[in-house]
């Protein structure tokens, strides 16, 4: 479903794009293959687990968008062609650097609490959704996306996992319900402890993403 990318990734390149896809894998799967974290997972909010993904997310987003104009937040995109309007809550925003407002929990200590972002829409080229485990293209994602569809021309959902055997449908009816692309950071087969890695479709993301806000 993907459209493969022209851009070509020197050595270099390539080795830093996949060490943000190593450092987000270790970051999260312990927690899905761990039985005693696991079941300790449990006892969290479904919000703040699929916030954390999201978040590690952004920032490996903002790397590999180092040394471009686009930038990628948490947030909203804000319509004032007319009546001013807020799109539902976006996971991830792909963006030109700046933004109209944001809410940011920041102290004199210097830690912020949240960073929500406020971006007109004539600034955004992507929304990331972002999902923890996808067994099918539900109901609710199939709403965001035509939710979204007067915010973002380009809407790509972006598991952290899902399972080796329902990838192909799982593309299929992402394509179906209007996601331009889906991606996953490593699928989970019957009976493996040990999660199944696929660099080459981080390098695919990353290369799809370069080239959307190259053009």
């Amino acid at each position: 479903m993907a459209n493969k990318s022209e851009i070509e990734l020197s050595p270099y390149r390539r080795a830093f794009f996949l060490r943000q896809f190593d450092t987000l894998c270790a970051k999260l799967f312990r927690y899905r293959i761990d039985p005693e974290l696991y079941e300790a997972r449990k006892s969290l909010l479904p919000f703040i687990i699929g916030l954390r993904f999201s978040a590690l997310l952004t920032y490996a987003i903002r790397h590999l968008l180092d040394n471009t104009e686009f930038t990628a937040n948490w947030g909203v995109i804000i319509d004032e062609s007319g009546e001013k309007r807020c799109s539902p809550e976006c996971d991830i925003i792909i963006h030109k650097n700046g933004a109209e407002d944001a809410w940011n929990g920041g102290d004199d200590f210097g830690g912020s609490v949240m960073d929500f972002h406020f971006v007109r829409r004539n600034a955004v080229k992507l929304v990331v959704s972002c999902k923890s485990h996808v067994t099918q293209i539900d109901q609710r994602m199939k709403d965001d996306i035509v939710n979204l569809a007067d915010y973002a021309e380009n809407v790509w959902l972006f598991a952290e996992c899902c399972n080796a055997k329902q990838v192909t449908k799982l593309q299929q009816d992402a394509g179906d319900a209007g996601y331009k692309n889906f991606y996953y950071l490593y699928l989970l087969k019957e009976g493996q402890i040990t999660p199944d890695f696929d660099e080459r479709v981080w390098l695919d993301f990353t290369e799809s993403l370069l080239s959307l806000v190259a053009g």
